[in-house]
């Protein structure tokens, strides 16, 4: 945990060359660590393994796509998906009186907000989409989502949504 901290702070701080894509490795690091070892719940494991999906496709396709890929873009990127994730959970799971109607909006809230935050336009919705069609997935997000934009979209709506209360 301390680790995490620390990173996300020299990230916030602009730490560059001798951190490179600390924030990026780590999570991908960590994410992979939690699906690999057998002692992971299976809650665990599915919301890990959205994570390590969404950063290998990241990263894979930025390569593709983008004549220059930094380390800073990586970083970002990264940073928010995880922020992103958290904030669902937190979201849909913090307030037990919230009722299933209540639930299923803030559920579409993220989704819509991942969905309409492309990052390449990727036409592949059977990749990009993989995690928003399958309906037992707990991280119902596009692959293909701008992490940074998506978090501060659906951030805007629940403190919107929370002021209009």
């Amino acid at each position: 945990m301390k680790k995490a901290f620390l990173l996300i702070c020299l990230f916030l701080s602009g730490y560059s060359a001798a951190e490179a894509q600390e924030v990026y490795n780590y999570l991908l690091e960590s994410s992979t660590r939690i699906v690999n070892n057998p002692a992971s719940s299976f809650t665990q494991t599915r919301i890990a393994q959205f994570k390590r999906t969404a950063l290998v496709y990241m990263k894979s396709k930025a390569f593709e796509v983008m004549p220059r890929v930094t380390d800073q873009f990586l970083n970002t990127q990264a940073y928010y998906m995880s922020e992103f994730v958290a904030l669902f959970f937190d979201e849909v799971l913090r307030d037990k009186k919230l009722s299933a109607s209540r639930r299923r909006e803030k559920i579409y809230l993220f989704m819509d907000a991942s969905k309409s935050n492309p990052l390449f336009n990727d036409p592949d919705a059977e990749t990009t989409d993989a995690f928003m069609l399958d309906s037992n997935e707990l991280t119902p997000f596009s692959l293909d989502t701008d992490w940074q934009k998506a978090y501060l979209a659906a951030r805007n709506i629940l403190d919107a949504n929370s002021k209009g209360n």
